[in-house]
């Protein structure tokens, strides 16, 4: 199963950044936008895994869960990957929360580096809201304004991902609380 850690966004949030999206789409740029019930902080993107290898990382995220206590995040500001001048993938800022994140999201890359995991080199905490298939100019979308309100961050959700024609189908399989 195809799978991922990451933070989950409260709905009166995703509504917010869900209306921005249906907004842009209407300009009908090669964007693929992402659909409300996929917005998230992705913390690793761990791949294909089994049922065996699933059983195996669970006690240690688990564990890494109760290390922390849960905090406010706050998402802020429009960026995209690579750059502006070959942008691939749009994204939402993290400002309050983004240390935590960072911290968590090394942690799980040195936890997991050991079940042979690939471990990522940096980590820059955001929630994607499109991935862009051929070059358009975003410019016009940069330079937009969009702050949530903070929000607790209490949890780490392991999701399944579910790959189908007319987009991914993210499904949570575990919850990791923050004691």
């Amino acid at each position: 199963m195809r799978t991922f850690l990451a933070v989950e966004v409260p709905e009166h949030i995703r509504k917010k950044i869900d209306d921005f999206i249906q907004i842009e789409a209407k300009r009908e740029l090669p964007i693929k936008w992402v659909k409300f019930d996929n917005l998230h902080i992705t913390l690793k993107f761990l791949g294909e895994i089994d049922e065996k290898k699933k059983v195996e990382i669970t006690p240690v995220i688990e564990e890494i869960g109760k290390r922390y206590r849960p905090f406010n995040a706050q998402l802020t500001g429009l960026g995209c990957f690579p750059n502006p001048r070959n942008p691939r993938v749009l994204w939402i800022g993290v400002k309050e929360g983004s240390e935590m994140l960072c911290n968590i999201a090394a942690e799980i890359e040195k936890a997991l580096a050991r079940f042979g995991f690939k471990e990522e080199k940096r980590f820059h905490p955001h929630l994607t809201i499109g991935r862009i298939k051929t070059f358009c100019k975003i410019d016009h979308i940069l330079e937009k304004a969009i702050t949530s309100e903070p929000f607790s961050v209490n949890a780490l959700t392991l999701f399944k991902s579910t790959l189908k024609p007319e987009g991914p189908i993210y499904t949570a399989l575990d919850e990791f609380r923050f004691s």
